[in-house]
């Protein structure tokens, strides 16, 4: 991987594509043990996470496979349904949180293994991978079956970035992944203008069926969408664009570069400015004439797009200032984002802007790395809780984050 770093360009004829592509692999494996270190404890002591609970398992818990159609604030969770669904099928109550955590696990460990398909050609792929868990994060979106819509998202960018399917295989995978992800989250429909774009400029028959699975769900998952009830109030509230702008910066670009210390300590204008400039030339810079410059394009529209949604949809502008912790999940994906934008310059042209890229991304690593390890929450005691939910008996029960209730309503007479 230092090699693909400090030598020069990534399509160097001494980086041929399976030795790129086994880099990455040793990437991936590394990533897996990185995400572990992260959030140990989400293995060795595992307990439920937010809506793990009170969605997912009392819905599943109610409903049995009918809760793989039930939308929760406002659009299918299909994924986390099944993984819930399976686990209440197959072990005691007792395990279940053990399941959700380690099914998340895997679910992230097929994410950055795909990353060395031979179908996806792009340049320092180790270090895209690595981005995963090195870029700024909480690690809110990591060990959890509640925010795994986060990582399942990056499946849609790598379907629209791969090369064609060659096998039947293959197109039977790509087909059951879109109808999988599409329907785990209301990402697909972000994703739909990219899925219409590579048609359009390719129009072959299976670009043509990937887009056509991918509008399916975006259809379906469009109309809960449209129909929900509003789910959030701050959506409602006046907007504050300067107030917008600095959590911009300070999620987006302090955070990441500078670490949580100046996210944190610079004056709100100095955030604001940093956001605006920052973002706005950076994104002119990658959209200079270049042999990538569509790859880099699509990767930019996917952030604008990203960015807008989950700025709208939680409204930070109305948050108290400073924090790091709330919401975080919303920024993941714009931070990994503008990170593999800033990974694709490392060979840009003059050398000096490629170095400025380096530095940038190690001095990002370094200045984050003493927050890296996420400290032990309390240890709730899952198994205390468990003989309620065999018996379908209302329960108030404690899990994590800190301070959150599960309110388990019991389960309804069955005929």
């Amino acid at each position: 991987m230092a090699t693909i770093l400090l030598a020069g360009r990534s399509d160097d004829p001494s980086l041929a594509p399976a030795r790129t592509n086994r880099l990455t692999g040793w990437a991936a494996a590394g990533a897996a043990v990185l995400l572990v270190a992260h959030k140990p404890w989400a293995l060795t002591t595992p307990q439920l996470w937010a809506e793990d609970g009170s969605s997912h398992l009392a819905e599943v818990d109610a409903l049995g496979a009918g809760a793989f159609f039930t939308p929760y604030r406002g659009y299918l969770h299909l994924l986390p349904r099944l993984i819930a669904w399976i686990a209440s099928r197959t072990a005691d109550v007792a395990y279940w949180p053990a399941i959700y955590n380690t099914a998340a696990l895997l679910v992230a460990v097929g994410l950055f293994a795909r990353m060395a398909s031979p179908r996806l050609n792009l340049p320092f792929k180790p270090w895209l991978v690595l981005a995963f868990v090195l870029a700024a994060h909480t690690g809110e979106v990591f060990l959890n079956i509640t925010n795994l819509h986060w990582m399942t998202a990056f499946f849609l960018l790598q379907q629209v970035l791969m090369a064609r399917p060659m096998t039947l295989a293959q197109r039977l995978g790509d087909f059951s992944l879109i109808l999988l992800i599409g329907l785990t989250g209301p990402f697909v429909v972000v994703f739909m203008p990219l899925f219409a774009w590579r048609w359009w400029r390719d129009p072959h028959a299976d670009n043509l069926a990937v887009m056509t699975a991918a509008g399916a769900c975006a259809v379906v998952q469009a109309n809960f969408l449209l129909t929900a009830e509003p789910v959030l109030r701050d959506q409602s509230l006046p907007l504050h664009s300067g107030r917008l702008l600095t959590f911009v910066g300070s999620r987006l670009v302090a955070w990441p570069l500078f670490g949580p210390h100046a996210a944190i300590a610079w004056a709100q204008p100095v955030l604001g400015v940093l956001g605006c400039l920052s973002i706005g030339l950076f994104g002119i810079w990658v959209l200079r004439p270049h042999p990538r410059r569509l790859l880099r394009a699509q990767i930019l529209l996917a952030f604008g797009l990203f960015t807008i949604l989950c700025l709208d949809r939680v409204r930070p502008d109305t948050w108290d200032f400073p924090d790091l912790q709330n919401g975080d999940s919303y920024f993941y994906i714009p931070r990994i984002l503008l990170a593999w934008l800033a990974i694709l310059e490392f060979d840009a042209a003059p050398k000096l802007a490629g170095w400025i890229a380096r530095g940038l991304c190690l001095a990002g690593v370094l200045l984050n790395l003493p927050t890296f390890v996420a400290p032990a929450p309390p240890n709730y005691h899952w198994a205390r809780y468990c003989d309620a939910i065999r018996r379908g008996v209302p329960a108030e029960i404690p899990t994590l984050p800190q301070g959150w209730i599960f309110h388990y309503h019991g389960r309804p007479p069955r005929p």
